[in-house]
């Protein structure tokens, strides 16, 4: 029979008890999307300690002013946390307005490298939220009469048009009134801020706008942004930044203060700031380190005892660093627990 002992025994040899650690809830590194809505996940956002929350606080307090779009553009790596950021900013938005669960903030990711066709999509997106907020059959008629699904090549102002009367349906016709805000992912035409800066000018809502960092053709190019003014004056450029050996010092404290705040947190921090410094990850491949080198220890000890009385689960600084050059050297399959890290 397939998958017997021996499977089950690889498979036994691969789990670790994290209540050796004190641990009641599982691994405190485990990599998932922060919802700023919740307490307990709000406060773990405050690993971002370089984002630039009084710029972003007072990009928000001038839109709110102004009665303008507060809009930002979200540079940054993959697994940075560009999108957990946006949904921080999402919650500072409707806490800065006061708004309730009538706020919903629209997600869209389809790709297209036509600014004007890509604005004109996230427009459909907004009347298909707002038609399944206030029921299908109520709204359906006249937002498709304003919106439609043509052209194939709209006119800047005729969508800017469009804008304008979703934000006014939202707000006056639907009942409860409604805010959405945007978040746009994936940036991939240069011009496609000045596009929104356009369709969005006389409409008073979030809009954020993320952009992987790298030089591909599916990628707006920051340099020829730059060259850009209309944006500029529009929107909030924040890069997401790679982490430092501090920063993801504060990143392994808050995450075990998180789960176990009554421990000492068992990682020799000077390793973590040696070994992650010249590294600079981002934050999702920081917590994907530290988990591992927290359960490799794990699997490495053989005693009976739990932390801290068990000080041989005490992860040292030089086997930090030991560890991670090891497994970056390791062939992507090795056996023994040993395996590559990307």
């Amino acid at each position: 029979m397939s998958g017997g002992v021996g499977s089950r025994a690889r498979k036994a040899e691969g789990q670790v008890d994290f209540k050796r650690y004190g641990l009641t809830r599982g691994d405190p590194y485990r990599h998932r999307d922060l919802d700023p809505r919740d307490e307990r996940d709000r406060a773990l956002l405050l690993d971002f300690a370089a984002a630039p929350f009084d710029e972003i606080e007072q990009q928000l307090g001038q839109a709110a002013a102004n009665g303008r779009a507060a809009a930002f553009l979200l540079s940054g790596r993959e697994a940075t946390g560009r999108t957990s950021l946006a949904k921080l900013i999402a919650h500072q938005y409707r806490e800065l307005h006061q708004l309730d669960d009538t706020f919903k903030l629209v997600v869209y990711d389809e790709k297209n490298h036509d600014s004007l066709q890509r604005a004109q999509e996230v427009l459909k997106a907004i009347r298909n939220e707002l038609m399944e907020l206030g029921g299908w059959g109520e709204h359906r008629d006249r937002l498709l009469e304003v919106v439609p699904n043509g052209p194939t090549q709209p006119e800047i102002l005729d969508l800017q048009a469009q804008a304008g009367f979703l934000a006014n349906y939202m707000r006056k016709r639907m009942k409860p009134a409604y805010t959405l805000g945007l978040l746009i992912e994936g940036m991939q035409e240069d011009d496609f801020l000045d596009t929104l800066a356009v369709v969005f000018a006389r409409v008073d809502l979030l809009i954020v706008v993320t952009r992987d960092d790298y030089q591909t053709a599916d990628t707006a190019d920051l340099d020829r942004m730059n060259e850009r003014e209309r944006w500029r004056r529009w929107a909030l450029p924040v890069q997401v930044p790679l982490l430092s050996g501090d920063d993801v010092d504060l990143l392994a404290r808050n995450r075990w203060q998180h789960e176990a705040a009554d421990l000492e947190c068992p990682f020799e921090l000077k390793g973590i700031r040696d070994t992650f410094d010249a590294r600079r990850p981002p934050v999702g491949r920081a917590l994907h380190w530290l988990s591992w080198l927290l359960q490799w220890r794990l699997r490495k000890y053989g005693g009976d005892e739990c932390w801290p009385a068990a000080r041989n689960l005490r992860i040292p600084a030089q086997w930090i660093e030991e560890s991670v050059q090891q497994a970056e050297s390791a062939p992507p399959h090795a056996g023994g627990g040993l395996r590559r890290v990307r």
